[in-house]
């Protein structure tokens, strides 16, 4: 009963902070499920099999009222399905924290540009480039690869690659962000449930934290506006680059 516990406010809090600032919940709940004795494979497996019922929740909040590009969507979702495969097999087989310092180093020089490009999310902007949508869609390999591995920090990735690709605002790029992790997550939860990584009790108390946490920060996020997940982003980024780098 305590580990449940445990699961469900760690969840609750790691998702409320992440779905306004896409930091990733899981530079919190990793390690607290680390410590209550679960496996890295099946740590990761519950912090997925969350995603698909808190992901569209955060999605819906953020476009709700605001014309969706379907398309552009559905195949950089496809496309990061790839990566998502590659990315299961990958936390099979290595330590994820071998590679965490280069993941922070990385945060850490976006949230560094996020803050001194001032004009970065806060409104929309039509991009006429056709190369420059082009070139967004082999990073949804790379991303889907690292969702399904440890996903923290690629709401901010994906910030930055479409601002520049689509033009997206803040409130765009999180709403599309949760809507093709919900693909990868979906499809990386099967394939570590087929490994045999699965405990329904555990699993029921972080969907039960996840999706509280996930409708209270989107709808708050998304009340408040871009200046505000800006700083958000910025601050949780920050934290989370540094988290990283310093393996604590």
């Amino acid at each position: 009963m305590q580990t449940i516990l445990i699961v469900f406010v760690s969840s609750l809090i790691a998702t409320f902070l992440s779905v306004m600032s896409g930091g990733g919940a899981s530079t919190i709940t990793l390690p607290v499920f680390l410590w209550t004795g679960m496996s890295l494979p099946l740590a990761i497996a519950v912090h997925k099999v969350c995603a698909i019922f808190w992901t569209p929740i955060s999605a819906y909040n953020y476009l709700k009222d605001r014309k969706i590009n379907w398309g552009f969507l559905l195949v950089f979702a496809a496309i990061g399905l790839v990566g998502a495969y590659l990315g299961v097999q990958f936390v099979l087989k290595i330590d994820e924290s071998v590679v965490r310092p280069a993941i922070g180093v990385i945060i850490l020089t976006l949230v560094a540009y996020t803050y001194f490009k001032k004009d970065l999310g806060i409104k929309e902007k039509k991009v006429n480039s056709k190369i420059k949508k082009i070139l967004a869609y082999p990073t949804a390999i790379i991303m889907g690869f690292y969702e399904s591995v440890f996903g923290a920090g690629n709401g901010i990735v994906f910030t930055a690659v479409t601002f520049h690709s689509r033009g997206f605002d803040f409130i765009n790029a999180l709403g599309y962000y949760f809507a093709v992790a919900f693909f990868w997550a979906s499809f990386a939860s099967v394939l570590y449930i087929q490994k045999g990584y699965f405990d329904l009790g555990i699993m029921s108390a972080a969907i039960l934290g996840s999706t509280i946490g996930s409708y209270a920060g989107s709808k708050y996020a998304k009340l408040k506006g871009n200046k505000f997940i800006k700083t958000i982003f910025i601050i949780i980024g920050g934290l989370l680059g540094v988290k990283l780098i310093l393996g604590f």
